[in-house]
This record gives structure tokens, sequence and C-alpha cells, in this order.
């Protein structure tokens, strides 16, 4: 059987991007979402953050600070 490719999203969180997450996950493909650290204590994205994480999708926290981007 084939691997599953590997799927990045960024912007996960935003209109599209939720429905990339969920439907990549259904699929079966190890999902990654980029995550900025100020969205995970947003009342309403905080909620789709969690349902990503038990869809079994990985989260990459970023911090942005002006053009330097630092992953976690």
């Amino acid at each position: 059987m084939a691997e599953k490719s590997k799927i990045l999203v960024l912007g996960g969180t935003g209109y599209i991007g939720k429905f990339i997450i969920e439907a990549s996950a259904k699929a079966g493909h190890p999902t990654f979402a980029l995550i900025r650290e100020s969205t995970v204590s947003h009342p309403e994205k905080s909620k789709l953050i969690e349902s990503f994480k038990t869809s079994g999708v990985t989260l990459l926290y970023v911090c942005i600070f002006q053009s330097l981007y630092i992953f976690t």
C-alpha cells in the first residue's frame, strides 16, 4: 500500500483552512497545521484547535514578531 502524503496547512484556523485540515485528516494523511501562538487564546479558534488535536492533526506553533518567524 502506498504511503500517504504529508500535508502542511498554513491558515488552518481560517474559513477555508479548517475544511482542508478536516478533509486531510479524514483521508488519513499525516496532517500538520501551522498555528500562531496568539490564536490559541482566541475563544472560538481554541475550540477549533482542540478539534484538530482530537483528529490527530499535529500542531506547529509559530510566533510572528515583525518579519521574524520562530518555530516551536
